[in-house]
């Protein structure tokens, strides 16, 4: 990872101006904001950041199913208009089919005790 630095117009809430920065970052990271008329320093904390970020990774994980649940949803029903009527006819007409079976089957059963 290669350390960089770069200058940059920032409002500084010390001065209450718009003045120059230095920026430093690490890799793609950033570590810290230095302000170039007063030397204001601001750091990154990086294990603060990680337990936000993780706290927020686990929410996100757990609300997971439930988000997609919702979306199915609602493709669903904006989809069902477009839908063939076969699509939704035909498993209703096999488990129909299947109930009927099974009612003459306890049917027979009954009789026979």
């Amino acid at each position: 990872m290669k350390d960089e630095e770069t200058k940059i117009l920032l409002f500084c809430v010390n001065c209450n101006k718009e003045t120059q920065h230095t920026v430093h970052y690490i890799g793609s990271y950033l570590k810290s904001i230095t302000c170039d008329r007063c030397h204001e320093k601001i750091e990154i904390d990086r294990r603060h950041l990680r337990t936000v970020f993780a706290e927020d990774f686990i929410n996100r994980i757990l609300t997971k199913p439930h988000r997609i649940t919702e979306d199915m949803k609602k493709a669903v029903a904006t989809l069902m208009p477009f839908f063939p009527r076969r699509l939704i006819r035909e498993p209703l007409k096999v488990l129909k089919e299947i109930y009927d079976i099974l009612k003459k089957e306890n049917g027979e059963k009954v009789r026979k005790d």
